[in-house]
């Protein structure tokens, strides 16, 4: 395996540089667990309908922990088990994933399976789904981190 030589190291495009943090395959689909699924737990990204691999998942938490993007604390229940949750720079990528999501609607709707009242909010007001959205993270946070 070749390794892999991060765009930072070479340019400083935006964009290139993005891509070293959130440019794999499943990177985005772990921060989409936590934002829009409200999944915190190991187990539960596990049981996604795109089946990432348990090595996979652990690689990645691990390394968006590293980036700054999410952090964890230990479960309330077992001190075996951890909760992952979003830091504001996580959060902060709300923007660029309603884009996608909005881009995907309008491009490749055929492909995509939103539930209709979240699609509704989505195309008619999309200022008002992303708050929502932060608001149900705040109060995951008010319940887990206080």
């Amino acid at each position: 395996m070749v390794a892999k030589i991060e765009h930072k190291t070479r340019t400083g495009c935006p964009v290139a540089c993005v891509l070293d943090i959130v440019g794999d395959h499943w990177t985005l689909l772990v921060i989409r667990n936590m934002m829009f699924l409200g999944l915190h737990e190991y187990k539960d990204m596990l049981e996604t309908e795109e089946k990432i691999s348990s090595s996979i998942l652990s690689n990645r938490l691990k390394k968006l922990e590293t980036d700054g993007l999410i952090a964890s604390i230990d479960h309330p229940e077992s001190k075996r088990r951890k909760l992952y949750y979003l830091t504001s720079m996580g959060k902060d990528l709300i923007h660029m994933m309603l884009e996608m999501v909005l881009w995907a609607n309008r491009n490749i709707d055929h492909l995509l399976t939103i539930p209709e009242d979240k699609l509704l909010l989505l195309k008619n007001d999309p200022d008002k789904f992303k708050a929502l959205v932060l608001v149900q993270i705040e109060e995951w946070e008010k319940e887990y981190l206080s």
